[in-house]
């Protein structure tokens, strides 16, 4: 039975010679580890409001685009071409990222944060100048960002109007349509509730360790060659924040109970 490296090896030689795109999503699955281990480590240097999934998009476009694009007449391991062309491809990311949008992802944060802090203190939803003041902001920027806020959550209901057919039945709305081929996103998005729920507090590096380990099914010791930690240092950390989520989840549990 042939070793992976041999497999690896002739899947190469029929891409190159092919270029059939079923064979370069095998490779991209092979491959799929160095994108993790890359966006972990770009992850430690980038600021909190980039998230590791974001990340790990970007630079599976830069895999596809290294697998496409390599020539191993050049003799160069594809793995050392691949995480250049994953770095030039989160980079290339991050330089399309509107700063305005940004701007407004974190006004969102910090405004809901101190929405439920006003409204444990006072006993009642916070008006938006009390919002405002414990911000730090003006009334005017408050207002502003907030107009810019809903625009990109407006929808028109036009569109989500039943249509009618040639007797004036109404048919399906046209936005109800599944392609049964296709990932479910409510899944990506419970993905990313739960891990930010789950890892609400935890530094960076903590939360690094959290989605390698349950997430990308990554061993301590792979875990600990990214985060640049030794094996018993991940292990520790690992421990040290299961024992924290226990202790919350169980306080969590008997403050319910007493309301």
């Amino acid at each position: 039975m042939p070793t992976k490296d041999a497999r690896v090896e002739s899947l190469w030689k029929k891409y190159l010679k092919t270029r059939a795109v079923e064979l370069r999503n095998t490779l991209v699955e092979n491959y799929a580890s160095l994108v993790h281990v890359q966006a972990a480590r770009l992850s430690k240097k980038l600021p909190a409001q980039v998230s590791y999934d974001e990340i790990c998009s970007a630079a599976f476009d830069g895999l596809i685009e290294a697998v496409e694009s390599y020539d191993p007449k050049r003799k160069a391991k594809f793995e050392t071409f691949c995480q250049q062309r994953i770095s030039g491809a989160v980079m290339d990311w991050l330089r399309t990222l509107d700063p305005q949008s940004r701007t407004i992802r974190t006004f969102e944060k910090r405004r809901l944060s101190i929405r439920e802090m006003l409204d444990a203190e006072l006993g009642r939803p916070p008006m938006h100048e009390e919002i405002a003041t414990r911000m730090g902001i003006t009334q005017d920027r408050y207002d502003q960002l907030s107009r810019i806020s809903q625009l990109g959550r407006e929808v028109h209901f036009s569109a989500m109007e039943p249509h009618a057919d040639s007797r004036g039945r109404p048919t399906d709305r046209i936005w109800d349509v599944g392609d049964p081929h296709s990932a479910d996103p409510s899944t990506h998005v419970a993905r990313g509730l739960l891990t930010e729920y789950l890892t609400r507090g935890l530094s960076r590096e903590e939360r690094l360790v959290l989605v390698l380990y349950y997430y990308e099914d990554l061993t301590m010791a792979e875990i600990g060659l990214v985060l640049d930690l030794s094996e018993s240092r991940v292990s520790q950390i690992h421990k040290d924040v299961l024992g924290r989520l226990r202790q919350r989840f169980k306080r969590s549990r008997s403050e319910g109970l007493v309301a």
